[in-house]
């Protein structure tokens, strides 16, 4: 269920004030099977799975002139689609904001339990830190992808693309 704005997030913790809420964030650009294996990673730390979808202005800051690929609104949609996801909502963050207050954010009005990050993270060290100020457990998972999925990401996608032309 798309979760219109930040204050959405409040209603989130209410309605499941007796269950472990799980948070994750990301750009979630060209969305793919590894993804999905994330979210299905990240539901395994509990019962309801909240995604954060960066908007498009922090991720071209982020990723690159270039990006995204697709815009926030059809990003939000696809991950609102997938089953491990219980609710996502869009990042509110503005031009002047740090490309992380999505987190603080989330964490002021969600008090979810668990954090959930990639270990190949940016700035990983400033995602503890805010972890630690909200009380919220911070859980870094490696990157696995089975083989049959070949280390699948958006950035490889992206290059094979490019190379085919």
């Amino acid at each position: 269920m798309i979760c219109k704005n930040y204050n959405g997030l409040k209603l989130i913790r209410e309605q499941h004030k007796d269950e472990k809420i799980v948070f994750c964030s990301g750009s979630f650009d060209l969305t793919h099977a590894g993804h999905v294996l994330f979210f299905e990673d990240c539901k395994k730390y509990g019962d309801i799975l909240v995604v954060g979808v960066g908007n498009d202005y922090i991720l071209k800051v982020n990723k690159g002139k270039n990006r995204p690929i697709l815009n926030q609104h059809i990003r939000l949609k696809l991950i609102d689609s997938i089953k491990p996801v219980d609710y996502c909502f869009l990042d509110e963050s503005k031009k002047d904001n740090h490309p992380l207050d999505i987190i603080e954010e989330t964490f002021k009005k969600l008090k979810p339990d668990a954090y959930i990050i990639n270990q190949d993270a940016f700035d990983i060290p400033y995602r503890k830190n805010l972890a630690r100020k909200y009380g919220v457990t911070i859980i870094v998972l490696e990157r696995f992808c089975p083989p049959k999925f070949a280390n699948i990401s958006t950035s490889k996608i992206i290059e094979k693309i490019r190379s085919a032309k």
